[in-house]
């Protein structure tokens, strides 16, 4: 049994690498699009925590002890099953967007389908709404995390700094495409959009929003390596160096505190003990869920996703609807008793309790399949929406995946495109009466 589950182990590990190879000889370069992102985020929140497990490394570290134990409770043949699912789901994205690809990419000259005058007045209901909630909370920023996520106008200062910064989105790839002279990314960057995300973003890390920021980087590198020039592999790694750097830098300044000497700050936050130990923090702390949901549940093979259609009410705003977490279900109300203690549910047991394992990979093949055939469509807003969809796939989409899916992708990544299209069409026509 030991032999098969190493085997399915490295199997889970070699599959996605080997297909981000391919693709990169393929290509003649790295694309950071869909496929990319997904294998990243398979590989560290699927694969890595097994990997882990079998390091002695952290043996010694308290925080890692409740983690261990509910790893020690999952039966052998329950790893076997999991390692041949997660298999199953990656193969169905994969298919799916294969299957996509399967028409030629349209060569013809990509339309610009936003007007800027309804740009702006999304960019001002945008800012109106960071400023609202913003205000509400400018005591707690660069405060305390932990107290500040409890207060309850700090969800919807998050929603509205993802709406600024999907407005953001849509101004890059707006200017970009607005001129048929020479292009310059930087140029297109300079917007008071990306400007106002920009200042936005440092409150956002202040408060713990570190993902969401780390998730609209990756939006910037999918958008240059798709539709401009695809990357080198020095660029890639040091891209990924500079947000691991970055992330490690975060967690030092959320936690740091003050100490009487240097050496004393070093033992803390700087030797290798430590880092290592913070940068897989995230690893551990998600991945808590799973490891409680594989020692006590056996996985179905197909469910109906009543908890992810109950939380499609969280669409409405909380300042229209303050009382609307009462109308959604979560596991525990279908008979799940699930652990997290640390944030972050891991997006396996969010598949299998909405899906079941066939149904999981009937879900990711049609979502890769969309995936795929919204890369080709050569319109501004469709190229928006695809960026934003891709860049919350290394991270969010894999830590919370019902959220995910309902606010940050379908309210803010297509919903808020689409209706930003149909109000440029609206102005255009008018201006053409």
């Amino acid at each position: 049994m030991e032999s098969l589950i190493n085997f399915l182990h490295a199997s889970a590990l070699a599959v996605p690498i080997l297909i981000v190879l391919g693709l990169w000889v393929k290509r003649k370069g790295i694309e950071v699009d869909h496929i990319f992102l997904f294998s990243a985020g398979f590989i560290f929140y699927f694969i890595l925590p097994f990997t882990l497990s079998r390091s002695q490394f952290f043996y010694v570290h308290t925080a890692y002890t409740a983690w261990k134990k509910v790893f020690d409770a999952v039966p052998s043949q329950t790893w076997v099953w999991y390692f041949i699912s997660v298999l199953l789901f990656y193969g169905a994205f994969i298919a799916g967007s294969w299957l996509g690809s399967r028409r030629s990419t349209p060569t013809a000259r990509v339309k610009n389908t936003i007007d800027a005058t309804a740009l702006n007045i999304f960019y001002a209901i945008a800012l109106l709404f960071v400023f609202l909630f913003g205000y509400q909370l400018r005591s707690y920023f660069f405060w305390s995390y932990q107290k500040s996520t409890q207060i309850p106008v700090f969800g919807s200062f998050v929603a509205a700094s993802i709406l600024l910064m999907s407005v953001a989105v849509c101004a890059v790839v707006y200017r970009y495409y607005k001129s048929d002279t020479t292009k310059s990314l930087l140029r297109s960057f300079i917007h008071p959009t990306t400007i106002s995300y920009g200042v936005v973003a440092v409150l956002l890390i202040s408060m713990g929003g570190r993902v969401i920021v780390v998730s609209s980087i990756m939006m910037v590198a999918v958008f240059f390596s798709v539709y401009i020039r695809r990357l080198r592999l020095f660029t890639v790694i040091t891209l990924f160096l500079s947000l691991v750097l970055l992330a490690h830098i975060l967690i030092i300044w959320r936690e740091s505190q003050p100490f009487s000497n240097l050496q004393d700050y070093y033992r803390q936050y700087i030797n290798l003990d430590v880092i290592l130990i913070k940068l897989f923090s995230e690893n551990f702390n998600v991945s808590y869920s799973l490891m409680d949901f594989l020692g006590k549940y056996s996985m179905p093979l197909l469910r109906f996703p009543v908890v992810l259609l109950s939380n499609l009410i969280a669409l409405i705003p909380s300042f229209v609807f303050p009382g609307k977490t009462a109308w959604m279900l979560d596991f525990s109300s279908i008979g799940y008793t699930i652990g997290s203690p640390a944030g972050g549910f891991n997006a396996y047991v969010s598949l299998i309790l909405n899906f079941g394992i066939l149904g999981s990979s009937l879900f990711l093949f049609g979502f890769s399949y969309f995936l795929q055939r919204l890369k080709q469509y050569r319109s501004t807003v469709f190229i928006a929406i695809y960026v934003m969809l891709s860049g919350w796939l290394a991270a969010m989409f894999f830590r919370d995946l019902g959220q995910t899916l309902i606010k940050e992708m379908l309210q803010f990544s297509v919903f808020m495109p689409l209706a930003l299209l149909v109000l440029s069409r609206i102005m255009t026509k008018r201006r053409k009466a």
